[in-house]
């Protein structure tokens, strides 16, 4: 649809044909929604050039005009199903689903259909001024009550949430008229219900000058009645659990409230809250935490239908209850006057954060909030300033800290006080104003002179680390060093054990070739030795002679012969006892000296010192690697002489 006037939309689009209105799915009287949110009606479609245009019956706001040229048309036409009896509890049932479901436009959309085709339907005048209610528009809600009046008057559920309407407005004259009016009537379900409302009535107003005790008398008759007609109404047992907490039965009401959440299985949110103030009352402060934290929670989670600004009250005022539970739990906490006492400083600003919190939630300006907010700052200050006494560790932040609280809470209780003198309503008396201003004026003198003197100690105990640091970091660097010339030093020791090693192996490696040369030369010279009497003892040659049959050896020959063996055997004797005395020497010298000495080799005149160095467990590994050349060798040679010399002596005996 395209805007072509104020009043007039030019129709574009595939289902228009020509000028037809029956075209379009739109007729005169139909209730339009342009755009988002404008709704009016259709007063006529009428042909223009190239098309058709309609004709609204409200102008189009100027600024859904000028935010585009294409605008959507939404058409809402009534229908006659609604007309059947039992099409009216199918919508109403519809319309609690889009309630359940969170689609609160079109529970009231149907909701107001039914109404149009049934005006004596009180359940959905009833659930609009909830929907109402729940949305925080307070003043729709009188109107839907209002309406719900007048349709069926002395209506109980009407009434009751007439009352509901009150109570959660804190107007306590109208609440107890229409419960009176509602118990007169005596409806059983109505009946319980408007005796509980007005048992809270009643306690809500014990603070009524001179009327205290009867209050507080009526309130316990309305509970007891009740549980008289039903023993099992929590509800009932809460409030009389409220009723001896009050009279300062504690214990009792304690008893009570534990009984109700184990009954309830924890759904009555208000046992929780009053067992924190029976906590509180204890001193029991971490119990009492907790039970206004679980309150929280529950209120925040729960589906029940409660004002926006009952919620907020609520809210706020459990805020406070946590405010002086941190507060009260500070002071105890303070009493221990030692270190001890170390906690109450985070207790107090918990205590300042609650508080926040609750201004935050306060939709006005509420002075008793802000006193108890600058009552926390004064004494979280005086709590820092007394740590250095109580053997407390602090900063200079901290300090700076209290120091700033004080100076932004003494202008707000001097305006306070400006306020009360110029007539307005404060709760606060003129003498709590003025003995805090007096002590919040001494105090910031007092924290700025901390404030210096802790300044200064953390610049001397700045310069004492530096100074660590410096010092720490030099030993660090001498250790470092100290480390480096280890390790330099086991590397040179190591090189030179290495170097010894390998000189050691070097040394070794000429040893064992010398055996080698050694046992090669003693082999050859045995060999030579052998090849020698082999020749000696072969028979001579035969030489051919004439004289074959000559028998006669010359004598000179034959002597000659032996001669020559006889020689070579002396010569072998010789030799032999020369080989032997070597032995004969050594074997005397182990006689004489109880240890074997090793014989050395012809060429190995070093002894074990220059061979091996000074290390006595290095000389007895390496001992093991030197046999004796000269024994090996030489023994060997004497046995093979001596074993030819029998061949021979047993040869010329055959």
């Amino acid at each position: 649809d395209q805007k072509a006037a104020t009043k007039l939309l030019k129709v574009t689009g595939p289902s228009t044909a020509g000028d037809d209105p029956s075209s379009i799915p739109l007729r005169a009287g139909d209730h339009v929604r342009v755009g988002e949110s404008f709704e009016t009606i259709c007063e006529e479609i009428v042909p223009t050039d190239g098309g058709l245009s309609l004709r609204i019956k409200e102008p189009l706001p100027s600024s859904d005009s000028n935010e585009a040229d294409n605008i959507v048309v939404s058409v809402k036409r009534e229908n006659r199903r609604l007309d059947h009896p039992s099409a009216i509890s199918i919508a109403f049932n519809l319309a609690r689903l889009h309630e359940s479901a969170g689609r609160t436009l079109a529970a009231v959309e149907l909701h107001k259909a039914i109404l149009k085709r049934n005006p004596a339907y009180v359940n959905s005048y009833l659930r609009l001024a909830c929907i109402a209610r729940d949305v925080g528009s307070l003043k729709e809600c009188s109107e839907w009550l209002k309406i719900a009046c007048a349709v069926a008057p002395g209506n109980p559920e009407v009434l009751t949430l007439v009352g509901n309407l009150h109570l959660s407005l804190c107007d306590w004259a109208p609440a107890q008229s229409v419960f009176d009016q509602l118990l007169v009537q005596k409806v059983p379900n109505a009946e319980q219900y408007s005796m509980l409302s007005l048992a809270t009535i009643y306690f809500n107003n014990l603070k009524t000058p001179g009327k205290y005790a009867k209050h507080l008398q009526y309130s316990a008759d309305y509970y007891k009645r009740i549980l008289t007609k039903d023993k099992a109404n929590a509800y009932a047992a809460n409030g009389l659990g409220t009723i001896l907490a009050e009279k300062g039965d504690l214990f009792k009401a304690k008893e009570i409230f534990n009984r109700v959440r184990e009954v309830s299985s924890d759904t009555i949110a208000d046992a929780h809250l009053n067992l924190g103030h029976i906590y509180l009352a204890q001193k029991k402060h971490p119990e009492a935490l907790q039970m206004y934290q679980s309150y929280m929670k529950k209120i925040e989670d729960t589906d029940a239908p409660i004002t926006s600004k009952s919620r907020d009250d609520d809210v706020m005022e459990v805020l406070l209850y946590i405010a002086f539970a941190y507060f009260d739990w500070a002071r105890q906490t303070e009493l221990f006057n030692n270190a001890n006492a170390a906690p109450a400083d985070d207790r107090y600003k918990k205590c300042i954060e609650s508080l926040e919190t609750a201004m935050a939630k306060s939709s006005k300006e509420n002075t008793l909030l802000r006193y108890n907010w600058c009552m926390a700052k004064l004494q979280a200050a005086n709590c820092v300033l007394q740590k250095l006494t109580r053997n407390i560790r602090r900063t200079a932040q901290e300090v700076a800290d209290a120091l700033k609280g004080l100076e932004d809470s003494l202008p707000i209780v001097q305006g306070i006080l400006q306020w009360k003198d110029e007539g307005k309503k404060v709760l606060i008396s003129t003498s709590m104003l003025q003995d805090f201003i007096t002590h919040c004026k001494a105090n910031i003198e007092s924290a700025k002179s901390h404030l210096e003197e802790e300044r200064k100690r953390e610049t001397e105990a700045n310069e004492i680390r530096e100074l660590q640091r410096l010092e720490a970091e030099a030993q660090q660097k001498e250790r470092e060093y100290q480390a480096i010339l280890q390790k330099e030093e086991e590397a040179k020791k190591q090189e030179e054990r290495d170097r010894k090693a390998q000189a050691k192996m070097e040394k070794v490696q000429q040893l064992q070739q010398g055996w080698e040369q050694e046992a090669a030369a003693a082999k050859a010279a045995s060999e030579k030795r052998k090849d020698k009497k082999n020749k000696a003892n072969a028979p001579p040659p035969v030489e051919e002679d004439d004289d074959i049959f000559d028998n006669e050896v010359p004598a000179d020959n034959t002597a000659t012969l032996f001669d020559e063996s006889d020689d070579e055997d002396d010569d072998d004797e010789k030799k032999e006892e020369v080989e032997e005395k070597p032995d004969e020497s050594s074997a005397e010298k182990v006689d004489a000296d109880g240890e074997e000495e090793e014989p050395k080799t012809e060429t190995g005149k070093a002894t074990e010192k220059e061979l091996f160095g000074d290390s006595s467990d290095e000389d007895e590994s390496d001992e093991e690697l030197i046999p004796s050349g000269t024994k090996r060798g030489g023994g060997e040679t004497a046995d093979d002489e001596q074993q030819n010399k029998k061949r021979r002596v047993l040869d010329e005996e055959d």
